[in-house]
Parts: structure tokens; C-alpha cells; sequence
């Protein structure tokens, strides 16, 4: 075993943000059970990583669970893939599952894991020495609001070491929240760059956002992100890994190694937004050759801005792909706010197709759909219905 007390390498994993039990409105059942299931074999797949990289031990910077309230079925798997880790894991309660009295590490199915030592809920009671000369300490989240008073009283009981200590904490700091956050704890970077300085700390492992992030200048802070991605590049960027992190011990003067922190990939998923300007027949044959190409398709989630002027018979293509794109991809949906499609609408789209009271009814939305007020979207919609609906019959 490694000690860093005498120079040697200690290395370990850092992750957050499981949020195992979470699902995604836009997901269909089918869907969602994939999402379920893959976000479950990313945790699985960090006890691989840690054999496979020499990681001592895991760290979970909160949000294990995506509430408190999961299903039991969500809780026995976490329990069954815990305990099949090859090394500790330390975990926190945050925001999504706080430590409070109807906290799921407190319940009797996830008693289990906690039996030998394997995995440790850090509770805030105290350092965990998890190998020799190295500690972690945490700062639980013990309800769903912010307390701010936590982690400066924690870094303020805090002595300078020789040993390797790593803080496990849950939230925003202020270089990304601009010190508010309406949901989470806005972390002070510079207190935890004080205490790294002062040799109080050597790493700071944070959770709550789900993309890779550096925090400040010395490279011993760091957001893990989520192993398993859950939003659009809008919302989170780099996430679906783990960090590993290799600590170097004291120097024969006790001065700090390096810190080399590692991203692994681990997630599967992808959220795919795009934009496109659609006028011709041409330009969505080219998107179509675009969103084909892409990979895996069960496993993204695609989202769609589209502007552009167009005929009712093209209005009736892209709502044709829509509907198959939204079955091989886990979902596929127009984005309304980036969406913005002129139906032009003529006479001449339904020529020997409607005629006597279909046909002045076609005539009316025609006229509505041109004129460009509220009810004008609602009309080309029905207009591409009619148009494949009819069409589709007279082939």
C-alpha cells in the first residue's frame, strides 16, 4: 500500500452527480428504461476504472440519488453495484438527497452497502482516515436548503497536515454562480484556495455541476461532472465522465507534489440540438443526410430549431421525418423557441386532391396560414396534415 506520508503516489476516483432514479420528461417508457439502466452501468463501470487505473478509492460528491423518495428498485441496484466496488467509496448526501430523517442512506435497504466499511456516508462527523496518511472530510447537505455556514466552519476547524486531505463538498461556487444561486450553496473559491495554500488541503472535490470544470488557478479544484450525461451542450458541457486524481505526497521537506487530474469517459448518452434554415427540398435533404449519420441514435436525444418559409407539401416532409426520427432516436422533438416555420400555402398544393366543402375549408386555413397572425402555425400544421393524409390515399 502506498503512503503518502513518504512520498509515494496516492490515486483515487472522483465522481458526483449520479442522480440514479432520474428520468427525462421527453423520454418515452421504452426509452427511459435504457436511460435508467445505462446510467446505473455508468456507476458500475468506476469500480472497473479504479482497478484498471491503481485508484485507491471513489469519492461521490453528492446527488447519489436523484431524491429521497426513489423507488426501492433504484436503491437495491445502487446497493448491489456498491458493493461490488474493489475499493471504499465515500459518499455525500447533497441537495437531491440530503441527510435528513427521511434520508435513503438511513433506510434499511441501503444498510447493506454500509456493512465492512465498504462504502462510508460522509455524514460531517469527522475526518475518514481511508489508507493510511490519507483523510477525507465532507460537508453534507442535511436538508434541501443551503446552509452557508457549513463549509467556512468547516475549513475554519481545519489544521495544516502532513498527511493528504480531500474535501468533498456540494454546490456552485461563485466564479460560476456569480455568488447566488437560487438552489445551491455558492462555494467561496477563494476560501478554498486559502486552505490549499495553507496546507489544510490538498484536493477540493466538488459536485452539483454535471460538466467537467477546473475551478480556479492551481488545479487541485474541480467539478467531476455527471458519468452518465443528461442534458444539451446549452446546459452542460464535457460531462459522462470520471476524474481520476493522483496526489503526490509530501516532499522529503514536506513541501506538496503535483496534482494530475484525468478525465475518463464513462457515459453513453447524447444530446444532440441543432438549427437549420429550411426554404427547399435541398436543404432538407441536407439536414436528413446530417441527423442520419449520427451514431447510436436509441441513445441521443435530438432537438430541433427550424426556420424558413416553406410549401405545403415540403411542411408535410419534415413532419413525416419528424415522426420517424422521434422512433430510432430516444427522442426527437422541435424546439419551440428556435422554431419557426411559414407555411406558403397555395391553391395549387391541393389541385384535384379536395374539393367541394374540404375544399373551402382548405381554402380558409390557406388564407390563415398567410396571413402570419397566432393561428397561422396552427393552420400549416393542419395544412401538412390534410396534404398527407390526402396525398398518402391517392398513391
Amino acid at each position: 500500500m502506498t503512503n503518502p506520508r513518504d512520498g509515494d503516489a496516492i490515486r483515487f476516483l472522483h465522481s458526483a452527480d449520479w442522480q440514479l432514479g432520474m428520468t427525462r420528461r421527453f423520454l418515452g417508457d421504452e426509452s427511459q428504461a435504457v436511460f435508467t439502466a445505462d446510467r446505473l452501468a455508468a456507476v458500475e463501470a468506476l469500480g472497473g476504472l479504479a482497478e484498471r487505473h491503481g485508484a485507491q478509492f471513489v469519492v461521490v460528491a453528492g446527488d447519489v440519488f436523484e431524491d429521497n423518495a426513489v423507488p426501492r428498485s433504484v436503491v437495491l441496484r445502487a446497493v448491489e453495484a456498491l458493493s461490488a466496488f474493489p475499493v471504499p467509496v465515500l459518499v455525500l448526501p447533497g441537495n437531491h438527497d440530503p441527510l435528513d430523517v427521511s434520508s435513503v442512506f438511513r433506510c434499511r435497504d441501503f444498510s447493506p452497502a454500509l456493512e465492512g466499511g465498504a462504502v462510508v456516508v460522509l455524514d460531517g462527523s469527522g475526518p475518514v482516515e481511508v489508507v493510511p496518511g490519507v483523510e477525507v472530510v465532507g460537508v453534507p447537505w442535511t436538508s434541501k436548503r443551503p446552509d452557508p455556514s457549513r463549509l467556512p466552519a468547516l475549513l475554519a476547524s481545519l489544521e495544516p497536515t502532513d498527511s493528504v486531505r480531500v474535501l468533498v463538498a456540494h454546490g456552485g461556487t461563485d466564479e460560476i454562480y456569480g455568488g447566488h444561486s437560487p438552489s445551491v450553496e455558492a462555494i467561496a473559491v477563494s476560501s478554498l484556495e486559502e486552505a490549499i495554500e495553507s496546507r489544510r488541503l490538498d484536493y477540493v472535490a466538488l459536485g452539483d455541476r454535471h460538466s467537467v470544470t477546473r475551478v480556479g488557478s492551481g488545479g487541485r479544484i474541480w467539478f467531476s461532472g455527471s458519468p452518465e450525461t443528461t442534458d444539451f451542450d446549452d446546459v452542460e458541457k464535457d460531462s459522462g465522465n470520471v476524474l481520476l486524481v493522483e496526489l503526490g505526497g509530501r516532499g522529503p521537506s514536506g513541501e506538496r507534489r503535483a496534482c494530475g487530474v484525468t478525465p475518463l469517459a464513462t457515459g453513453r448518452w447524447s444530446f444532440l440540438a441543432v438549427d437549420a434554415e429550411i426554404d427547399t427540398d435541398g436543404d432538407l435533404d441536407s439536414l436528413a443526410e446530417r441527423i442520419e449519420a449520427v451514431q447510436d441514435k436509441p441513445r441521443t436525444v435530438l432537438k430541433l430549431g427550424l426556420t424558413g418559409t416553406v410549401g405545403v407539401a415540403l411542411r408535410a416532409r419534415i413532419d413525416a421525418l419528424l415522426e420517424t426520427w422521434d422512433a430510432v432516436f430516444a427522442s426527437a422533438y422541435l424546439r419551440q423557441s428556435r422554431t419557426h416555420l411559414v407555411v406558403r400555402a397555395e391553391d395549387s398544393d391541393f389541385t384535384d386532391l379536395v374539393d367541394g366543402y374540404a375544399g373551402r375549408a382548405v381554402a380558409d386555413l390557406v388564407d390563415m396560414a398567410a396571413t402570419g397572425g397566432v393561428d397561422a402555425e396552427d393552420a400549416g400544421h393542419a395544412l401538412s396534415l390534410l396534404y398527407r393524409l390526402v396525398d398518402g390515399g391517392t398513391r
